[in-house]
Protein backbone atom coordinates (compact mmCIF):
# COMPACT_ATOMS: atom_id res chain seq x y z
CA UNK A 1 0.00 0.00 0.00
CA UNK A 2 1.24 3.50 -0.78
CA UNK A 3 -0.20 5.07 2.35
CA UNK A 4 -2.00 3.82 5.48
CA UNK A 5 -3.15 6.18 8.18
CA UNK A 6 -5.71 6.52 10.95
CA UNK A 7 -8.15 9.41 11.22
CA UNK A 8 -9.78 9.00 14.60
CA UNK A 9 -10.74 5.35 14.90
CA UNK A 10 -11.00 4.78 11.14
CA UNK A 11 -8.07 3.38 9.17
CA UNK A 12 -7.63 4.66 5.61
CA UNK A 13 -5.67 2.94 2.86
CA UNK A 14 -4.71 5.04 -0.18
CA UNK A 15 -3.45 3.88 -3.57
CA UNK A 16 -2.30 6.28 -6.31
CA UNK A 17 -1.65 6.02 -10.03
CA UNK A 18 -1.09 8.41 -12.94
CA UNK A 19 -3.73 8.33 -15.68
CA UNK A 20 -2.49 8.93 -19.23
CA UNK A 21 -4.62 9.68 -22.30
CA UNK A 22 -3.19 6.49 -23.79
CA UNK A 23 -0.65 3.86 -22.85
CA UNK A 24 2.92 5.22 -22.72
CA UNK A 25 1.78 8.80 -23.32
CA UNK A 26 4.42 10.15 -20.92
CA UNK A 27 7.18 8.26 -22.75
CA UNK A 28 5.95 9.55 -26.13
CA UNK A 29 5.72 13.12 -24.82
CA UNK A 30 9.30 12.98 -23.50
CA UNK A 31 10.47 11.67 -26.88
CA UNK A 32 8.72 14.56 -28.63
CA UNK A 33 10.45 17.02 -26.29
CA UNK A 34 13.83 15.47 -27.13
CA UNK A 35 13.11 15.72 -30.87
CA UNK A 36 11.89 19.31 -30.49
CA UNK A 37 15.01 20.41 -28.62
CA UNK A 38 17.32 18.84 -31.18
CA UNK A 39 15.48 20.41 -34.11
CA UNK A 40 15.53 23.87 -32.52
CA UNK A 41 19.29 23.61 -32.06
CA UNK A 42 20.06 22.18 -35.50
CA UNK A 43 17.51 23.86 -37.79
CA UNK A 44 17.09 27.39 -36.42
CA UNK A 45 17.95 29.77 -39.24
CA UNK A 46 18.34 26.89 -41.72
CA UNK A 47 14.79 26.65 -43.13
CA UNK A 48 13.11 28.79 -45.80
CA UNK A 49 11.28 31.83 -44.42
CA UNK A 50 8.93 33.49 -43.81
CA UNK A 51 7.27 30.08 -43.54
CA UNK A 52 6.47 28.37 -40.25
CA UNK A 53 6.43 24.58 -39.81
CA UNK A 54 4.83 22.03 -37.50
CA UNK A 55 6.08 18.44 -37.29
CA UNK A 56 3.27 16.12 -36.16
CA UNK A 57 4.53 12.96 -34.46
CA UNK A 58 2.20 10.02 -33.58
CA UNK A 59 1.94 8.21 -30.25
CA UNK A 60 4.11 5.26 -31.31
CA UNK A 61 7.21 7.42 -31.83
CA UNK A 62 10.42 6.05 -30.34
CA UNK A 63 14.14 6.69 -30.43
CA UNK A 64 16.80 3.96 -30.34
CA UNK A 65 18.72 3.26 -27.16
CA UNK A 66 22.22 4.54 -26.78
CA UNK A 67 23.47 8.09 -27.18
CA UNK A 68 25.20 7.55 -30.53
CA UNK A 69 22.17 5.85 -32.12
CA UNK A 70 19.78 8.50 -30.76
CA UNK A 71 21.83 11.37 -32.15
CA UNK A 72 22.07 9.58 -35.50
CA UNK A 73 18.28 9.13 -35.58
CA UNK A 74 17.66 12.76 -34.66
CA UNK A 75 20.06 13.90 -37.36
CA UNK A 76 18.09 11.88 -39.95
CA UNK A 77 14.86 13.56 -38.80
CA UNK A 78 16.47 16.98 -39.22
CA UNK A 79 17.76 16.06 -42.68
CA UNK A 80 14.29 14.87 -43.73
CA UNK A 81 12.72 18.12 -42.51
CA UNK A 82 15.30 20.18 -44.35
CA UNK A 83 14.68 18.34 -47.63
CA UNK A 84 10.89 18.41 -47.16
CA UNK A 85 10.82 22.16 -46.60
CA UNK A 86 12.84 22.58 -49.78
CA UNK A 87 10.36 20.42 -51.70
CA UNK A 88 7.45 22.58 -50.51
CA UNK A 89 9.39 25.75 -51.26
CA UNK A 90 10.13 24.69 -54.83
CA UNK A 91 6.64 23.50 -55.73
CA UNK A 92 5.10 26.58 -54.06
CA UNK A 93 1.66 24.95 -53.98
CA UNK A 94 -1.23 26.75 -52.36
CA UNK A 95 -3.75 24.23 -51.11
CA UNK A 96 -7.40 25.19 -51.58
CA UNK A 97 -8.65 27.36 -48.74
CA UNK A 98 -12.19 27.46 -47.32
CA UNK A 99 -14.45 30.30 -48.41
CA UNK A 100 -16.41 32.48 -46.00
CA UNK A 101 -20.06 33.47 -46.44
CA UNK A 102 -19.05 36.38 -48.69
CA UNK A 103 -17.03 34.19 -51.05
CA UNK A 104 -13.70 35.47 -49.73
CA UNK A 105 -10.91 32.95 -48.93
CA UNK A 106 -10.24 32.66 -45.21
CA UNK A 107 -6.91 34.18 -44.19
CA UNK A 108 -3.84 32.07 -44.84
CA UNK A 109 -2.73 32.01 -41.23
CA UNK A 110 -5.69 29.83 -40.23
CA UNK A 111 -4.60 26.78 -42.20
CA UNK A 112 -1.38 25.17 -43.42
CA UNK A 113 -0.95 25.63 -47.16
CA UNK A 114 1.23 22.58 -47.82
CA UNK A 115 2.50 19.40 -46.16
CA UNK A 116 4.76 16.39 -46.60
CA UNK A 117 4.03 13.01 -45.04
CA UNK A 118 6.51 10.15 -44.83
CA UNK A 119 7.51 7.10 -42.83
CA UNK A 120 10.73 7.59 -40.88
CA UNK A 121 12.26 4.29 -39.85
CA UNK A 122 14.76 6.11 -37.65
CA UNK A 123 11.96 6.92 -35.17
CA UNK A 124 9.64 4.00 -36.10
CA UNK A 125 6.61 6.00 -37.22
CA UNK A 126 4.96 8.06 -39.95
CA UNK A 127 5.22 11.82 -39.48
CA UNK A 128 3.75 14.82 -41.24
CA UNK A 129 5.34 18.22 -41.71
CA UNK A 130 2.86 21.09 -42.11
CA UNK A 131 3.72 24.51 -43.49
CA UNK A 132 2.17 27.93 -42.92
CA UNK A 133 3.11 30.52 -45.55
CA UNK A 134 3.81 33.30 -43.04
CA UNK A 135 5.05 32.65 -39.51
CA UNK A 136 4.52 36.27 -38.47
CA UNK A 137 0.76 35.96 -39.10
CA UNK A 138 0.50 33.12 -36.57
CA UNK A 139 2.84 34.76 -34.08
CA UNK A 140 5.75 32.42 -34.82
CA UNK A 141 9.34 33.01 -35.80
CA UNK A 142 9.76 32.64 -39.57
CA UNK A 143 11.63 29.49 -40.52
CA UNK A 144 10.90 27.89 -37.14
CA UNK A 145 9.73 24.27 -36.80
CA UNK A 146 7.54 23.19 -33.88
CA UNK A 147 7.24 19.52 -32.90
CA UNK A 148 3.94 18.29 -31.45
CA UNK A 149 2.46 14.98 -30.40
CA UNK A 150 -0.41 14.02 -32.71
CA UNK A 151 -3.06 12.41 -30.47
CA UNK A 152 -5.10 9.49 -31.87
CA UNK A 153 -8.62 10.25 -33.08
CA UNK A 154 -10.26 7.56 -30.91
CA UNK A 155 -8.75 8.97 -27.74
CA UNK A 156 -11.78 8.05 -25.59
CA UNK A 157 -11.25 4.32 -26.07
CA UNK A 158 -7.51 4.63 -25.38
CA UNK A 159 -8.25 6.57 -22.20
CA UNK A 160 -10.80 3.96 -21.08
CA UNK A 161 -8.29 1.15 -21.54
CA UNK A 162 -5.73 3.05 -19.46
CA UNK A 163 -8.27 3.53 -16.64
CA UNK A 164 -9.24 -0.16 -16.79
CA UNK A 165 -5.59 -1.12 -16.35
CA UNK A 166 -5.35 1.18 -13.33
CA UNK A 167 -8.45 -0.44 -11.81
CA UNK A 168 -7.09 -3.93 -12.49
CA UNK A 169 -3.82 -3.05 -10.80
CA UNK A 170 -5.16 -1.17 -7.76
CA UNK A 171 -8.60 -2.59 -6.92
CA UNK A 172 -7.42 -6.07 -5.76
CA UNK A 173 -4.95 -4.46 -3.33
CA UNK A 174 -7.63 -2.20 -1.91
CA UNK A 175 -10.14 -5.06 -1.65
CA UNK A 176 -7.82 -6.96 0.70
CA UNK A 177 -7.55 -3.92 2.96
CA UNK A 178 -11.32 -3.41 2.94
CA UNK A 179 -11.67 -6.95 4.30
CA UNK A 180 -9.53 -5.85 7.27
CA UNK A 181 -11.88 -2.95 8.01
CA UNK A 182 -10.01 -0.10 6.30
CA UNK A 183 -11.72 2.58 4.23
CA UNK A 184 -10.19 2.40 0.77
CA UNK A 185 -9.25 5.35 -1.44
CA UNK A 186 -7.94 5.46 -5.01
CA UNK A 187 -6.26 8.67 -6.21
CA UNK A 188 -6.00 9.12 -9.98
CA UNK A 189 -3.47 11.76 -11.02
CA UNK A 190 -3.74 13.67 -14.30
CA UNK A 191 -0.79 15.59 -15.67
CA UNK A 192 -2.53 16.41 -18.96
CA UNK A 193 -5.70 18.39 -18.32
CA UNK A 194 -6.30 18.82 -22.04
CA UNK A 195 -6.95 15.09 -22.47
CA UNK A 196 -7.51 13.62 -18.98
CA UNK A 197 -9.29 16.43 -17.14
CA UNK A 198 -12.00 15.74 -14.55
CA UNK A 199 -15.03 15.90 -16.84
CA UNK A 200 -13.51 13.57 -19.45
CA UNK A 201 -12.64 11.00 -16.79
CA UNK A 202 -15.94 11.50 -14.98
CA UNK A 203 -18.07 10.97 -18.07
CA UNK A 204 -16.44 7.57 -18.64
CA UNK A 205 -16.51 6.58 -14.97
CA UNK A 206 -20.05 5.06 -14.71
CA UNK A 207 -19.51 2.51 -17.49
CA UNK A 208 -16.03 1.61 -16.23
CA UNK A 209 -17.18 1.18 -12.62
CA UNK A 210 -20.08 -1.01 -13.76
CA UNK A 211 -17.54 -3.49 -15.15
CA UNK A 212 -15.95 -4.05 -11.72
CA UNK A 213 -16.92 -6.49 -8.99
CA UNK A 214 -15.17 -4.48 -6.25
CA UNK A 215 -15.19 -0.69 -5.88
CA UNK A 216 -13.14 1.40 -3.44
CA UNK A 217 -15.00 3.64 -1.01
CA UNK A 218 -13.61 6.83 -2.50
CA UNK A 219 -12.02 7.87 -5.80
CA UNK A 220 -10.37 11.24 -6.40
CA UNK A 221 -8.88 12.82 -9.50
CA UNK A 222 -5.97 15.20 -8.87
CA UNK A 223 -4.93 17.56 -11.67
CA UNK A 224 -1.27 18.27 -10.93
CA UNK A 225 0.12 19.87 -14.07
CA UNK A 226 0.07 23.43 -12.69
CA UNK A 227 1.11 25.28 -9.54
CA UNK A 228 -2.43 24.87 -8.18
CA UNK A 229 -3.47 21.24 -7.72
CA UNK A 230 -7.20 20.51 -8.03
CA UNK A 231 -8.55 17.43 -6.21
CA UNK A 232 -11.97 16.35 -7.51
CA UNK A 233 -14.10 13.80 -5.63
CA UNK A 234 -15.15 11.29 -8.30
CA UNK A 235 -16.73 8.64 -6.06
CA UNK A 236 -17.87 8.79 -2.45
CA UNK A 237 -19.64 5.77 -1.00
CA UNK A 238 -22.28 4.66 -3.50
CA UNK A 239 -22.45 8.00 -5.31
CA UNK A 240 -20.19 9.05 -8.13
CA UNK A 241 -19.90 11.80 -10.66
CA UNK A 242 -21.65 12.60 -12.99
CA UNK A 243 -24.59 11.13 -11.08
CA UNK A 244 -24.23 13.78 -8.35
CA UNK A 245 -23.59 16.62 -10.80
CA UNK A 246 -20.38 18.50 -11.40
CA UNK A 247 -19.54 21.93 -12.83
CA UNK A 248 -19.10 22.33 -16.54
CA UNK A 249 -15.55 22.70 -17.85
CA UNK A 250 -14.38 26.26 -17.15
CA UNK A 251 -17.61 26.91 -15.21
CA UNK A 252 -17.55 28.80 -11.89
CA UNK A 253 -16.82 26.75 -8.77
CA UNK A 254 -17.49 28.16 -5.30
CA UNK A 255 -18.56 26.96 -1.89
CA UNK A 256 -22.37 26.64 -1.59
CA UNK A 257 -22.31 28.65 1.66
CA UNK A 258 -20.34 31.49 0.07
CA UNK A 259 -21.73 32.43 -3.37
CA UNK A 260 -20.29 35.45 -5.23
CA UNK A 261 -23.39 37.51 -4.34
CA UNK A 262 -23.18 36.88 -0.56
CA UNK A 263 -22.02 40.44 0.26
CA UNK A 264 -24.67 42.18 -1.85
CA UNK A 265 -27.90 43.50 -0.27
CA UNK A 266 -30.89 41.21 -0.70
CA UNK A 267 -32.95 43.93 -2.40
CA UNK A 268 -30.20 44.34 -4.98
CA UNK A 269 -29.96 40.59 -5.59
CA UNK A 270 -33.73 40.33 -5.94
CA UNK A 271 -33.96 43.31 -8.30
CA UNK A 272 -31.52 41.76 -10.76
CA UNK A 273 -32.37 38.11 -9.93
CA UNK A 274 -28.69 37.49 -9.23
CA UNK A 275 -29.34 34.48 -7.03
CA UNK A 276 -30.83 32.68 -10.03
CA UNK A 277 -27.46 32.97 -11.76
CA UNK A 278 -25.48 31.92 -8.69
CA UNK A 279 -27.01 28.63 -7.70
CA UNK A 280 -24.22 26.42 -6.33
CA UNK A 281 -23.10 23.67 -8.65
CA UNK A 282 -22.04 21.32 -5.89
CA UNK A 283 -23.08 20.20 -2.47
CA UNK A 284 -20.43 20.56 0.20
CA UNK A 285 -18.92 17.06 -0.02
CA UNK A 286 -18.38 17.36 -3.80
CA UNK A 287 -16.61 20.71 -3.84
CA UNK A 288 -13.08 20.19 -5.25
CA UNK A 289 -10.16 21.10 -3.02
CA UNK A 290 -7.33 23.33 -4.23
CA UNK A 291 -3.72 23.10 -3.01
CA UNK A 292 -0.58 25.08 -3.77
CA UNK A 293 2.10 22.77 -5.10
CA UNK A 294 4.90 24.29 -2.99
CA UNK A 295 2.87 23.82 0.22
CA UNK A 296 2.25 20.09 -0.20
CA UNK A 297 4.09 17.58 1.95
CA UNK A 298 5.12 14.10 0.83
CA UNK A 299 3.62 11.80 3.48
CA UNK A 300 5.04 8.73 1.72
CA UNK A 301 8.64 9.84 2.33
CA UNK A 302 9.66 7.49 5.14
CA UNK A 303 13.14 8.99 5.43
CA UNK A 304 11.80 12.02 7.29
Amino acid sequence: MELRLNLGEQEFVIEHTIIEPFENNIKAALTVVEIRQYLVQSLTGQLPGPMYYVLQVPKDVSLPRGEVKRVRALKKVAEWIHSSTQIMYERNTLLSLPIDCHGIPISLYCFPDDSVKDELSCINCTVELLRWRNGIEVGRKPGFVQTVLDYPEDLESYRAERIRRAFADKFPKLAKCRADGARTVLVLESQDTAHTRFDLIGNQLPALLAEQTYLPDEIFLVESNMKLWWAYPMKYGKDHWPKVGMPQWNGPIYHPDNPPTADLPKWYRDAFQLDEFCKPYLSREWVPAVYKEDELEDLTNTSQ
